[in-house]
């Protein structure tokens, strides 16, 4: 059975110390057991751009979309025996020691074949030709019915993954189930703590997302902005952070404290202006 697990602070972070950070050791352990699909950490908030489409209009702001410590700094996508192995292997993910790993599980279509994944396989061997962004598709309560009028005929997220897919920027992606099939995970003082439930501070929640490739920022815009999403609720679009599992935990965050707390996207702003031109 295949669960996203999305990494965040929680609402009880502890302070994130470099020298006990085992993810090369975590990797090592997943990638051994045959669990591991894909993961990727993403780069801060603050290199988050969010495509709304309100009565036409392409609007985009900077930032997440969301301003709940709940931000999602990196995902996994792992094939498990159950939610009991699920839980077991992002217990022992470096972030559950300081802040919480949400394990989502995937919806499973009736029509889907038995051996389908959500990454294809041989992903891993593709090369990457362009700039790669983690697309989510942000449910906003009270927006439900928001994409509804002239545009509904074209509220089909089946054709905007073919058009997607036909055009080679779709890698992947998939639907989540709602927040309330969620588990939380968090490791304290040698225990681990399992809740149900979604992320209890945001107003917003996270429906499914997809891995794009992309020229830049301004054309994920324009991806996004045809997402039916876009119309009722929210795109989110992340750039993705590579991470070497095999450096120092300790130089690594030395190295990229200057660039930790700026936005090195373009603004908004300009690349909805580049994707419009």
């Amino acid at each position: 059975m295949e669960y996203a697990l999305f990494y965040t602070e929680g609402t009880d972070p502890l302070p994130y110390v470099p020298a006990e950070d085992n993810i090369g050791e975590w990797v090592d352990e997943v990638v051994a057991r045959g669990v591991s699909e894909y993961g990727e950490r993403l780069r801060p908030g603050q290199d988050a751009t969010v495509v709304r489409v309100r009565a036409g209009e392409v609007l985009v702001s900077d930032g997440p979309f969301s301003e709940a410590k709940e931000t999602i700094g990196g995902f996994d996508v792992i094939d498990v025996r159950d939610l009991d192995e699920a839980i077991e292997i992002a217990s022992k993910h470096p972030v559950a020691s300081f802040g919480q790993v949400e394990v989502r599980p995937f919806v499973r279509w009736p029509d889907a074949a038995p051996d389908a994944r959500v990454v294809p396989d041989g992903f891993h061997d593709r090369p990457v030709r362009g700039r790669r962004y983690l697309l989510q598709v942000v449910v906003e309560p009270g927006r439900a019915d928001a994409a509804a009028g002239s545009d509904a005929g074209d509220d089909d997220p089946e054709a905007w993954v073919r058009e997607m897919d036909g055009r080679g920027i779709r890698l992947f992606g998939e639907v989540l189930r709602r927040p309330g099939d969620a588990t939380f995970v968090r490791r304290r003082h040698g225990e681990v703590l399992v809740t149900d439930g979604g992320f209890a501070e945001a107003k917003e929640w996270i429906a499914g997302f997809d891995l794009i490739e992309v020229r830049d920022l301004a054309e994920a815009i324009d991806v996004a902005s045809k997402h039916p999403m876009a119309r009722g609720g929210a795109i989110e679009l992340r750039p993705l952070w590579p991470l070497d599992d095999r450096e120092d935990s300790v130089a690594r965050t030395e190295r990229e404290t200057p660039d930790r707390d700026r936005r090195i996207e373009p603004t908004a702003a300009e690349a909805l202006a580049g994707a419009q031109r």
